[in-house]
């Protein structure tokens, strides 16, 4: 089973490269390190891609921490999710994750994606409930609730 490498550069001037973080890796056994610069946008990745496409059904990709797999919660997902979609495997080294010995980890990043595609569909149905009551002159039909008597009330 292969294992490749993948680490962000954080954005200090004069850094291209984590000969740290390079070297963790390759201590893990990775055959192949690749690394991205982080950029304000984040989203262009060659590294990753190339990281990817050296994998093959079952190889698994090793990073020092999830931060160095993406800038947000977000982009660590996406990342994660087509490592499951392609049936590989991710190594992280802190916080200690190793889908090859426990896959409950892209579980709880499924999950987690699916919360947060629903946080959307939900947010905008809310949005639209809010406008439709603010054009027909207030809130018609949403009750207010009122608040439950504190123990200072009943002194």
């Amino acid at each position: 089973m292969k294992i490749v490498g993948y680490y962000r550069v954080p954005p200090a001037p004069g850094v291209f490269f984590s000969p740290a973080q390079e070297e963790r890796l390759l201590l893990l056994g990775c055959e192949q390190v690749f690394s991205d610069r982080c950029l304000a946008s984040g989203v262009v990745r060659p590294g990753l891609e190339r990281a990817l496409e050296a994998l093959e059904t079952g190889g698994v990709l090793a990073a020092p921490s999830l931060h160095a797999l993406g800038g947000d919660l977000v982009a660590v997902m996406d990342v994660v999710l087509k490592l499951r979609a392609r049936d590989l495997h991710l190594v992280v080294q802190q916080p200690e994750i190793d889908t090859r010995q426990d896959t409950g980890f892209f579980e709880a990043i499924a999950a987690l994606a699916a919360f947060n595609g629903e946080r959307v569909m939900i947010r905008r149905a809310e949005t639209a409930l809010v406008a439709k009551g603010a054009k027909a002159g207030g809130m018609k039909g949403l009750k207010a609730v009122a608040p439950a008597p504190s123990s200072d009330d009943e002194a």
